[in-house]
């Protein structure tokens, strides 16, 4: 008996491989859709959590160093109530100056921008938008979901209580 030369595939065999991957890609791509809106939502979410942090931490300083001349964040004066400064309750008067939380933070972002829209007039209320709610187009698209930032919502920093929270739009 001769045994059979098998040097290929047959046409069976190579249909039924494209169908496979075929369907596999149809599996993986809705997958991989949101992947960049996740990532600008995570981003968004660390980001404010560590200016909240650092608020906290700025208060805390505040309460327990009653001298003058203490500093925190980024070398900014403690008691001092000029841009920079801590208010009378402890928080930080502002988060702006020429770049957005850079008496948070020890490097500069361009990611977080100042906005009026929807933001209270009050004096002690600032309103920003990051990565995942910036309106320019290139923020999360808007999936309607709870406590997440996306396109049309907004954080908001109040001076008086120390707190930076996500809006919706009203």
């Amino acid at each position: 008996m001769k045994p059979s030369a098998h040097f290929g595939f047959t046409l069976i065999e190579l249909i039924f491989v494209i169908v496979i991957i075929g369907v596999l890609t149809a599996v993986a791509i809705p997958k991989f859709a949101n992947l960049t809106d996740n990532a600008k939502i995570s981003s968004e979410l660390a980001t404010a959590s560590s200016v909240q942090s650092a608020i906290d931490a700025a208060h805390g300083e505040w309460i327990t160093n009653s001298c003058p001349d203490f500093t925190w964040g980024n070398g900014q004066k403690g008691n001092d109530a000029s841009p920079g400064g801590l208010n009378a309750n402890g928080y930080p008067t502002s988060l702006s100056n020429s770049t957005i939380f850079d008496r948070i933070f020890k490097t500069v972002t361009t990611d977080w921008r100042t906005t009026t829209v929807n933001c209270p007039s009050d004096v002690n209320v600032t309103c920003y938008t990051g990565p995942a709610t910036r309106t320019d187009g290139k923020g999360a698209k808007s999936r309607n979901l709870d406590n997440k930032p996306e396109i049309g919502k907004w954080w908001e920093y109040n001076a008086t209580n120390g707190t930076f929270s996500l809006h919706d739009i009203p």
